[in-house]
């Protein structure tokens, strides 16, 4: 984004309010451009701190230092000595230097401005900052990769604890969380829960790494001119993926926006429950399926499998026994063929991912059963498999349709009532897995018991009525 953009209505307001007005309410590329302008300030040598302080941007480390100095020299809150960044001398310096760095912008871009607000306390400029930031964080258009570097900014202004937050602040904050944790919650019965933990722990430890670093961006260039994933047209699970993993990177970074406004450090690890034991599923077991799931060409026990047809070519009809199967976060639907010598058993010949699957029996034939059938993984979680970020083979990933004819409508209603019966017990271990990471209140006033107060965000509870 070109700077004049940002720059455009400053006549009316003074540069800081224009940046964070784009924050609150311009587009992503705005915000992401007004966020950039702000670490570059903050991060410039150009700038002495008197100047990151009456901007409001000083960061929290260096806020220290100056409060260290200020006691070294004896100066009260209500002094007006040589050091106070509150003097006349100061305010006019620092007017001054801004005015310089406009002039600067004016000749350069046409743009007129004035610094007449810079001289208001530091202070006050801190909570704009804050406010803005706090506001930024509950705005729902707009990407997650602008979000985290506002996460970073917020982590450089309250790198310890968020004890500048008043309760608008946490409720803002919490707010944004329990909408965030209600739309996680609800990919538990989405298209890719399969992957929703993979997904989780990967983004936790780069949002870790993101907001916790010396600097948000090494180039910046690349960043305004960055573009999302690509989107595949009409590959409905593709594109349901791109939203899943975008909503956990949000929600990621509210998690751990809490954790450290808490006055907690953050984990290495998301905090999750520990995999339940595979006996846990008896239709697993008793075919055979171990933790690496049906493999092609394993044979596997038939116990409630149901015979079916289907042509995956044109005119070439074959025979096989269906059976889904779920085991943990994972799960399958499997076509197996039965060995003529081996009664209740068969060979794996084909398996596709249980979720995402949409059972659904045909209108006018109750024997048939539609299945839509997902790629296994997404690009952008497993490069390797896929190219460049995914880029190389996007558009092979297209969902696939399985239509299963079965002998009589009861076979056809058993086989939806297994399919669907797996596919809840699927997103049962999901949810019980990330149930921790959803009770965030309850996590941290554990690790932490002092400091819970009135005003802390709240934790999140799991409906009573989820699945």
């Amino acid at each position: 984004m070109h700077c004049s953009e940002l720059l455009v209505g400053v006549r009316e307001r003074t540069p800081m309010e224009t940046l964070l007005y784009y924050v609150t309410s311009g587009n992503d590329v705005q915000v992401l451009g007004s966020l950039c302008m702000l670490a570059t300030l903050l991060q410039t040598k150009e700038l002495d701190e008197s100047m990151l302080d009456a901007l409001g941007i000083l960061p929290q480390r260096k806020q220290h230092k100056k409060l260290l100095l200020e006691a070294l020299v004896g100066e009260g809150p209500d002094e007006e000595q040589l050091f106070s960044l509150e003097s006349n001398s100061t305010r006019d310096g620092v007017g001054s230097e801004l005015n310089g760095y406009l002039k600067k912008l004016q000749d350069k871009y046409g743009v007129e401005s004035s610094c007449q607000d810079v001289g208001a306390s530091p202070r006050v400029h801190k909570f704009q900052v804050l406010d803005a930031l706090v506001s930024l964080f509950g705005r729902s258009n707009i990407s997650a990769e602008t979000l985290w570097k506002g996460g970073w900014l917020l982590r450089q202004l309250l790198p310890y604890s968020g004890a500048e937050f008043n309760s608008d602040h946490l409720k803002l904050l919490n707010d944004s969380y329990r909408n965030s944790a209600s739309g996680l919650l609800e990919e538990v019965r989405g298209i890719w829960p399969d992957l929703l933990i993979t997904v989780i722990c990967d983004e936790w430890k780069k949002c870790k790494r993101a907001i916790e670093a010396s600097s948000p961006w090494k180039d910046l260039e690349s960043i305004l001119l960055s573009s999302q994933m690509p989107s595949a047209e009409g590959e409905s699970s593709f594109t349901a993926g791109e939203r899943m993993c975008e909503l956990v990177k949000v929600f990621v970074l509210l998690h751990q926006l809490q954790t450290f406004s808490l006055g907690r450090a953050l984990a290495d690890q998301p905090p999750l429950n520990p995999l339940a034991l595979a006996s846990e599923n008896v239709r697993a077991t008793t075919a055979g399926i171990d933790a690496s799931g049906p493999k092609l060409g394993n044979e596997l026990r038939l116990v409630d499998a149901v015979p079916c047809r289907i042509a995956f070519e044109r005119g070439k009809e074959r025979h096989f026994c269906f059976l889904p199967i779920s085991l943990g976060t994972s799960g399958w639907v499997v076509l197996a063929e039965e060995l003529p010598l081996k009664q209740h058993y068969g060979v794996v010949r084909v398996a596709a991912p249980l979720a995402g699957s949409n059972p659904q029996i045909d209108t006018r034939h109750p024997r048939w059963l539609h299945l839509r059938i997902r790629p296994s993984t997404l690009p952008f979680v497993d490069p390797g498999k896929s190219g460049v970020y995914g880029k190389a083979k996007t558009k092979a990933l297209v969902d696939g349709r399985w239509t299963l004819a079965f002998r009589d409508e009861e076979s056809c209603k058993y086989a939806l009532s297994m399919i669907i019966e797996e596919i809840n017990l699927q997103g049962n271990e999901v949810e019980r897995r990330i149930k921790p990471l959803l009770d965030i209140g309850s996590t941290l006033h554990t690790l932490n018991p002092s400091s819970h107060h009135p005003d802390s965000l709240s934790s999140y509870s799991t409906p009573s009525n989820s699945l």
